[in-house]
């Protein structure tokens, strides 16, 4: 279940609520080949900034249309915390 939620203002008692981005790992290969660990970079992550859907006068789609953030393939491994690094990509 992938999600974007916009920024809540405080209303009266109910507090306000940060914007909350998804992040998602996506493989560049069919379903059967994504059983491999990030060693094979079969995966890229994006984060999903928008969930959204265009007016009318653009035609319509039976799906939501998303504004994704990409980041770079994943780096090696961190020597002393074993967790693979990302940065955003350009």
């Amino acid at each position: 279940h992938i999600r974007a939620t916009p920024e809540t203002l405080a209303s009266g008692w109910k507090p306000g609520c940060p914007a909350w981005f998804g992040m998602v790992l996506v493989s560049d290969r069919p379903h059967s080949l994504c059983l491999h660990t990030l060693n094979g970079n079969i995966f890229l992550v994006a984060q999903v900034c928008a969930i959204f859907s265009l007016p009318h006068q653009f035609g319509t789609y039976s799906r939501a249309l998303a504004y994704i953030e990409w980041f770079m393939p994943f780096r090696p491994s961190d020597p002393s915390s074993q967790m693979r690094q990302v940065s955003c990509s350009t």
